[in-house]
C-alpha cells in the first residue's frame, strides 16, 4: 500500500522501518528540512534500536522524504499523523501541530478523486477526534467522513528504546473507529507489520481516546502502589519489598509493578495529569489519578531523604542513570535529574554517569553537575553512589573500584558478589535487621497497642 507518515520523530520514524520492511512503499512527512534530506539520503542518526536495520535493508524506492504534505497525501491512500501533542498550561494536550497537519491533509485531498483514510497516532485528550479532529478534516477537505473520507483514532503502546518491539509485537491492537472501512484499512496495515498474533480492540473514536489514557494512567498507578510498598519494607525490620510483589503479583500480573523509583519520562506524568483535568472538566471524580501523581511526587522526597541520611554536606554522590528509564538518552522528567537538582541544594557535589544520557544531562544541569564517562571513574570520585536506573551496562563493571562507597540500590539489581564489595550496601525496600517487637515499641509504643486491641 502506498502510505506517508507525517512526523518523523523516534516514534514516526520507527513505524516508517517496520513499514517499509512489511513491503510498503512509504512517503514520510517532517517540516525539518534536515530531517527530511538524511532520510532521503539516509543518512539517519537514531538510537532506536532496529529502525537504521530495516531502512538499510529496504530498496530505495521504498522511502522518499519531504515537506509537502499535500503532495504526499495526493500520492498515498493512508495517512498515519504521528506529531506532537504537547501539553498545555492547564494540563491538557495542545492540538496545534495536529490541526496544521489537518489543513494540509485537507488540500491533499481536495485535490483527489479516490477515498483517503487518515489515521491518528498521537496521544488524544477524549473527545478531540470528533469535537475538534474531524470537523477540521472536514472543512480542510471538503468531505464528509465515510464519504471519501476515512478516519481512525489509532493510539500506539510504545516504549522508547523499543518502539520497533512495540510496532512488531504489541500487547494489543487499539482502534477507535468511524465505520468499519478504516478500521479495516488500519487492521489490515498492522497485521502486515505484526510478527505475533495480538488481540484486537475495536471501538469509537472516543472510547479509544479514554483507553489511550486510561492505560498510561493505570500504569502509574501499579508503580506508584508497587513503590508504596517498598517505603512500608524500607522500614519495617525484616521485610523484602521482591517477596511481597512477587507474591501479590500472582494475582495482580507483574508487569510495571517493582518498588523502585518514581516514575517518569514524556507520557506517563503528563497523561496521568492531563487525564485529571478532563475528569474535572466533566464533572466526575479525578481523586484517584491526582492521588497518584501527589504520592509520586512525595515518594521522589522519600528516596532522596534516605540518600541524604546516607551522606553528609561536602560529600560526593554519583548518580548511575541519568536518563528516565535504561536503553534511551532521553532525560525529560527523569528521576535522576531531579535528584541531582535537589542534593546539590543539600551541598553534595554530583557525579552523574550514563551509557546514553549524559549529553542530554548537560543540556538540562549545565555545569551544576560534573560528568563522568567511565563507571569506575565515577565510583571512585563518589563518597556515596545511587543505582537510579537498572542499567544493562552496570552487569559489567569492576565494582571493587567503590569498595570505600555506601551503595544505595533503588532497584536492588546488583547480585550478592558485587553487594559485598562496598563498605555499605543498601537496597532500598528492604528493612533493618532488627526485632519487629522491638522496632514496633520505640516507633509507635502505645498506638500499635490501640491498634491491635
Amino acid at each position: 500500500m502506498d502510505i506517508s507518515v507525517i512526523g518523523l520523530g523516534k516514534v514516526g520514524l520507527s513505524l516508517v522501518s517496520c513499514l517499509v520492511a512489511a513491503g510498503h512503499k512509504v512517503i514520510g512527512v517532517d517540516i525539518d528540512l534536515a530531517v527530511v534530506e538524511a532520510v532521503n539520503r539516509r543518512a539517519l542518526q537514531t538510537q532506536e534500536p532496529g529502525v537504521l536495520e530495516r531502512l538499510r535493508l529496504a530498496p530505495q524506492a521504498a522511502l522518499v522524504a519531504t515537506a509537502d504534505l499535500a503532495q504526499a497525501v495526493r500520492d498515498t491512500e493512508l495517512t498515519f499523523v504521528i506529531v506532537p501533542t504537547p501539553s498545555n498550561t492547564l494540563g491538557g494536550f495542545s492540538l496545534r501541530h495536529v490541526l496544521r497537519a489537518c489543513d494540509d491533509i485537507g488540500a491533499g485531498v481536495r485535490a483527489k478523486s479516490a477515498d483517503h483514510t487518515v489515521a491518528i497516532v498521537s496521544t488524544l485528550l477524549p473527545g478531540s477526534s470528533d469535537a475538534v479532529v474531524i470537523p477540521r478534516l472536514e472543512q480542510a477537505s471538503g468531505r464528509k467522513i465515510g464519504a471519501g473520507l476515512l478516519y481512525c483514532y489509532n493510539p500506539s503502546f510504545i516504549a522508547l528504546g523499543e518502539v520497533v518491539k512495540g510496532f512488531e509485537q504489541p500487547d494489543y491492537l487499539l482502534i477507535g473507529e468511524t465505520d468499519r472501512r478504516p478500521g479495516d484499512i488500519v487492521l489490515a496495515i498492522h497485521k502486515s507489520i505484526v510478527k505475533v498474533n495480538p488481540p484486537v480492540a475495536r471501538m469509537t473514536p472516543v472510547e479509544a481516546e479514554i483507553a489511550k489514557v486510561a492505560s498510561n494512567t493505570h500504569e502509574t498507578m501499579r508503580v506508584s502502589f508497587a513503590n508504596m510498598l517498598l517505603t512500608v519494607c524500607s522500614e519495617v525490620p525484616g521485610a523484602n519489598v521482591d517477596r511481597i510483589t512477587d507474591a501479590l503479583a500472582h494475582r495482580m500480573g507483574r508487569r510495571f509493578f517493582k518498588g523502585a523509583v518514581p516514575y517518569g519520562g514524556p507520557c506517563w506524568p503528563r497523561d496521568n495529569q492531563a487525564f485529571s483535568a478532563f475528569i474535572d472538566m466533566i464533572g466526575a471524580v479525578s481523586t484517584l489519578p491526582r492521588a497518584v501523581d501527589t504520592f509520586n511526587d512525595e515518594h521522589a522526597r522519600f528516596v532522596l531523604r534516605k540518600i541524604l541520611e546516607l551522606s553528609s554536606p561536602g560529600e560526593t554522590v554519583g548518580l548511575l542513570g541519568l536518563a528516565y528509564k535504561p536503553g534511551t538518552p532521553v532525560v525529560e522528567r527523569a528521576f535522576a535529574i531531579d535528584l541531582s537538582r535537589w542534593l546539590v541544594r543539600e551541598r553534595r557535589c554530583v557525579i552523574g554517569w550514563d551509557p546514553l544520557a549524559i549529553d542530554g544531562a548537560r543540556d538540562v544541569l549545565g555545569d551544576r553537575i560534573t560528568f563522568e564517562p567511565v563507571v569506575e571513574d565515577c565510583l571512585r570520585q563518589s563518597d556515596v553512589a545511587v543505582i537510579t536506573i537498572p542499567l544493562r551496562e552496570l552487569q559489567g563493571v569492576n565494582w571493587a573500584s567503590g569498595s570505600h562507597l555506601r551503595m544505595v540500590d533503588c532497584w536492588r539489581c546488583l547480585p550478592a558478589d558485587a553487594a559485598a564489595c562496598f563498605a555499605e550496601y543498601v537496597p532500598l525496600g528492604r528493612g533493618p535487621s532488627t526485632h519487629v517487637g522491638g522496632w514496633l515499641e520505640k516507633t509507635a509504643g502505645d498506638r500499635f497497642r490501640l491498634l491491635t486491641s
